[in-house]
C-alpha cells in the first residue's frame, strides 16, 4: 500500500511466500486437531518473540520472553482443552509475575524503566495469545471466512493505494498507507462479506455487509496498531522470517484484531 512507485514492482519472494503460507494453512485446517493447535502455538511463539524483540532487542530479557511464551502457550492449550477459565488464570499469573518483577527490580536498583518493562511483558500476553485464543475453537468455516475477508481487505488496500493513493491516511503512524487504500479495503471487505452472506450466510447479505464494516475497521486498526509499535522503535518490519513479508507479526496484525471480533459477534448473532 506504498505510495513509492518503486514498490509497484511485483515481488516474486512475496508471492512465493504467500503461496507457501496458503498451502500450509490449507493443510492445517484440513487436519485440525493437534495440527491446528501446534500451528497456533508456533505462530504465538514467533509473534511474541518478535513483539518483545521490538522493545528488548533480539536477545534482551531472555528469561522474561521465555516465561511469556510459556504462559501464552498454556493459555492456548487450556482454551483448546475447553478450559478458558484456566487460561485467564494464566493471564492473571502473568500480571502477578510482572508486578513482582517491577517491585523487586525497582526496590533494588530503582530502575527508571522497570515499570515500562513489566508493562511490555503484560501487553505482549494480552496482544498475542489472548487474541489468538478464538483460533483454537472457531470452526473451519469461520476461520476461512475471517482469513479470506482480511486477505481481500489487505489486497484491495495494496492495489488501490499503489495505483490511486494520493492522500496519506495517518503519516505519523504509517506514512505508506493512503486514505484511498483504506477506503478500497473497506469497500472490498464489505462486498466480499455481502456476497458470502448472500450465498452461504444465515442472516442474509445486509447483515454480512454490516459485519464487513466492523470486521474491516478492526482489521485496519490492528494493522495501524502494529505500525505504530514499529514506528515507536524505528523499525520497518517486526522480523524477517517471511521473505517479502517481514515477520510473522507483520502478517497476523490485522487477523489478531479481526478474529476476536468475529468470535464475539458470532456469540450474539448467528451468522454461520
Amino acid at each position: 500500500m506504498s505510495l513509492d512507485p518503486a514498490d509497484r514492482i511485483v515481488d516474486i519472494r512475496r508471492l512465493a511466500t504467500g503461496l507457501a503460507l496458503l498451502a500450509t494453512l490449507a493443510l492445517v485446517l484440513a487436519f485440525r486437531g493437534c495440527v491446528l493447535l501446534c500451528a497456533v502455538l508456533f505462530v504465538c511463539a514467533l509473534c511474541l518473540w518478535e513483539f518483545y524483540s521490538l522493545f528488548w532487542g533480539a536477545k534482551g530479557r531472555l528469561q522474561s520472553r521465555i516465561c511469556a511464551i510459556a504462559l501464552g502457550s498454556a493459555m492456548i492449550v487450556l482454551t483448546w482443552m475447553h478450559r478458558p477459565q484456566d487460561a485467564l488464570v494464566c493471564l492473571g499469573a502473568g500480571f502477578v509475575l510482572a508486578a513482582m518483577s517491577f517491585l523487586f527490580r525497582w526496590d533494588v536498583v530503582e530502575e527508571e524503566g522497570s515499570f515500562a518493562s513489566s508493562g511490555i511483558f503484560m501487553v505482549g500476553l494480552a496482544y498475542v495469545p489472548l487474541l489468538l485464543l478464538p483460533a483454537t475453537y472457531l470452526s473451519n468455516v469461520k476461520l476461512i471466512f475471517v482469513l479470506a475477508a482480511v486477505a481481500v481487505s489487505d489486497t484491495a488496500a495494496w492495489f488501490v493505494g499503489t495505483h490511486f493513493g494520493h492522500h496519506k491516511l495517518w503519516p505519523r503512524v504509517s506514512p505508506q498507507k493512503s486514505s484511498e487504500g483504506a477506503i478500497g479495503s473497506l469497500i472490498a471487505c464489505v462486498v466480499f462479506c455481502a456476497v458470502y452472506g448472500a450465498i452461504f450466510g444465515k442472516l442474509g447479505w445486509i447483515s454480512f455487509a454490516l459485519l464487513g464494516v466492523v470486521l474491516n475497521a478492526f482489521a485496519q486498526l490492528g494493522d495501524l496498531f502494529e505500525s505504530a509499535l514499529k514506528r515507536s522503535v524505528h523499525v520497518k518490519d517486526s522480523g524477517s522470517i517471511l521473505p517479502g513479508h517481514g515477520g510473522m507479526l507483520d502478517r497476523t496484525d490485522s487477523f489478531l484484531f479481526a478474529m476476536p471480533t468475529v468470535a464475539v459477534v458470532d456469540q450474539w448473532f448467528f451468522f454461520f
